[in-house]
């Protein structure tokens, strides 16, 4: 049984958050915390009543809260709005969209972690995927950190859910954006995609609450923590996905069990570069070589 307080955002996919909710029945969590966004026409209306029945009813021994609009509020204000109110009774969560299936250990990881690292200000945020696990499989640690947040599946605190800049203000704080940008791998060529990237967030070309969160990570010198192995499959990527369409290396990731019995600290607090080097050459910035790839294939991707 796990204690942890957990959110939950479903939205138009009742068979997604089926699975999700098998998940949850196998886990048994004492308490939920249930989001849905309102359908935008008559087929979604349809299919979010259908989403929303499945949680409608918990069979377990749990207190659950909705909150479930009538309208459309959009991805960003439904989802960040959504995790705003839950930390008016919270002081920590657990994460989940109805398209991110975690692994059984993700539970019990975010639990012990969030536990740990409550007060250290320098940790904002715990991951449940890890995107590429060769790069630590050979570790000896559980876990490490990085400076890249990842929302398939995740958990924080309210202190830093509390720097969350929604607005993305930072962006028009020269000094404060460029030494946010300062740490990132392969500078030069990162700050011009993160100047980009953010831009069009921030004039709404891209829906996305995620880049926020990140943003507010750099600006506030806070670290991610990333599990050695894989503990979420992000299964979202049809043709019902708001930003995760197309053929994309990085969905449907398997995930893999965590010795959380034996669960090994990491001695220093320090962001994985080679992890972050690959994230950006490989998810983000990306090298030559890989953008030249990339545009072959003609993938496309926001997140």
């Amino acid at each position: 049984m796990n204690t942890t307080p957990i959110l939950v955002i479903i939205f138009n996919r009742p068979d997604f958050a089926q699975r999700i909710y098998d998940v949850l029945n196998e886990l048994k969590p004492t308490k939920l915390y249930i989001i849905s966004d309102g359908g935008r026409n008559e087929k979604e209306k349809k299919e979010v009543k259908l989403s929303r029945e499945i949680f409608n009813t918990i069979n377990w021994n749990c207190q659950v809260f909705y909150n479930y609009s009538d309208e459309n509020l959009g991805l960003r204000n439904r989802i960040s709005g959504g995790i705003s109110w839950a930390f008016e009774s919270e002081d920590k969560l657990i994460i989940l969209e109805d398209d991110c299936i975690p692994h059984l250990d993700f539970f019990k990881f975010c639990s012990e972690l969030l536990v740990k690292y409550k007060d250290d200000e320098r940790i904002m945020t715990l991951n449940g995927c890890n995107m590429n696990s060769s790069i630590s499989e050979e570790s000896k640690e559980s876990y490490f950190f990085s400076k890249y947040t990842n929302s398939w599946g995740w958990a924080t605190w309210k202190r830093a859910w509390a720097l969350y800049d929604s607005n993305l203000e930072g962006l028009d704080n020269f000094n404060l954006f460029k030494r946010a940008l300062y740490n990132l791998p392969f500078r030069f060529r990162s700050t011009i995609y993160w100047k980009y990237k953010l831009n069009e967030v921030k004039q709404s070309r891209i829906n996305s609450w995620a880049f926020r969160w990140m943003f507010s990570l750099w600006i506030n010198n806070g670290l991610a923590i990333v599990p050695k192995t894989n503990l979420i499959q992000n299964i979202g990527n049809d043709e019902r996905s708001s930003n995760t369409k197309g053929n994309l290396h990085f969905i449907n990731i398997k995930t893999a069990s965590l010795n959380i019995k034996k669960m090994n600290h990491p001695k220093n607090i320090l962001a994985n570069l080679k992890y972050d080097q690959w994230l950006e050459n490989f998810i983000y910035s990306k090298s030559i070589k890989y953008r030249l790839i990339w545009l072959f294939k003609k993938s496309t991707f926001q997140i």
